[in-house]
């Protein structure tokens, strides 16, 4: 699996060369597709490019007879990494992967550049630094997505049409997200259509270039689904871990009256003493004022890390459970199903 990455990242900077060959015609061109560079070679498990190529590998595809799977997977990668560069416009981001985001790049840049406007401690709060980031880094994950669809179109026009389905969904996804999320069916559907879906379509390029049936590809997207919805209420679980130091996104979500799944667990009936569910209830009322009391917030916290936690892990192993069925039932080559086996396998660490 390891060797996959680094094919994934030695052609993701294949790619970004070519890019520069293409679009540079002034030193700003390069400058952003430098920043761009540096945001998508940064630290990431590359689940995304690794899930397609083990399920065209495990489907029965050669890499050495398909000279565009490496390329149509690293898509993959430019297409998230689009994605992420609007988000944290969004949401306001300033750090990810330990590092700064493409808008703090630009806003950084442009403070270097107009030293008489004074820094704020919400960079995104200052108007003329704000348009400035904020519309260059809405471009930039505007390029990062037609440079990733420039490499599905290699694949042939099905594949590019996959991609613009997902990247139609995922923004979909986005709108619903940032128009409040009310009741936990819709929470639901959010995960699916922001996270699953980037997994089953993943699984379904994978197999479908690797020749395999209508069949074997619905469950590939049963495994995306399990697998994104899963992959997501894990991820809700570490931002509550004391162990896992970045308790900075659970805040930014109660600030914004935002709920996880172990915030939406905790509200069900049952899970909660009747005391605790209304102490929970009114923290997120609170909203950003949440913060003002840390001991009231250091107990809301604890309550999440208890039985509600515990639900969200077993709903996790449930989900895992089904997403080990959907692989089994396709059959693959061992050398795939083992490395997808170990990727579904991070659902439970």
């Amino acid at each position: 699996m390891e060797q996959l990455v680094l094919l994934v990242e030695e052609k993701l900077k294949e790619i970004f060369e070519e890019e520069r060959k293409r679009s540079t015609c002034h030193q700003f061109q390069a400058e952003c597709i430098d920043i761009m560079e540096k945001f998508v070679m940064g630290p990431g498990k590359r689940l995304r490019p690794l899930s397609l190529l083990l399920f065209f590998i495990g489907g029965g595809g050669k890499i050495e007879e398909q000279k565009n799977i490496i390329r149509t997977a690293c898509a993959m990668e430019l297409l998230h990494d689009s994605t992420l560069a609007h988000d944290d416009i969004m949401d306001e981001d300033e750090m990810r992967r330990n590092a700064p985001t493409i808008v703090k790049t630009f806003y950084d840049k442009y403070i270097e550049r107009n030293k008489e406007d004074v820094k704020t401690e919400k960079f995104l709060f200052m108007s003329r630094g704000t348009t400035y980031a904020s519309s260059l880094a809405i471009m930039t994950g505007n390029i990062l997505y037609s440079m990733a669809q420039r490499l599905c179109l290699e694949s042939g026009t099905n594949i590019a049409e996959m991609v613009l389905e997902l990247f139609s969904v995922l923004n979909y996804g986005q709108i619903l997200d940032m128009s409040g999320l009310n009741t936990v069916e819709e929470y639901n559907l959010n995960i699916i259509m922001k996270t699953a879906i980037f997994f089953k379509t993943t699984a379904s390029i994978g197999l479908t270039l690797a020749g395999r049936s209508e069949h074997d590809i619905e469950l590939g997207k049963e495994w995306g689904e399990h697998f994104g919805i899963a992959f997501q209420m894990r991820d809700d679980l570490l931002d509550i871990d004391p162990l896992n130091g970045k308790l900075r996104k659970m805040g930014s979500d109660i600030k914004e009256g935002k709920k996880t799944a172990v915030v939406w667990t905790a509200l069900k009936e049952g899970v909660l003493s009747k005391e605790e569910k209304e102490f929970v209830e009114g923290i997120l009322k609170l909203n950003e004022k949440a913060f003002d009391n840390q001991e009231a917030f250091t107990k809301f916290l604890n309550i999440l890390r208890g039985k509600p936690s515990e639900v969200v892990r077993q709903e996790i192993k449930e989900h895992h459970q089904k997403a080990l069925d959907a692989l089994k039932q396709l059959q693959l080559k061992e050398d795939g199903f083992s490395y997808l086996k170990q990727i579904t396998d991070l659902l439970l660490h």
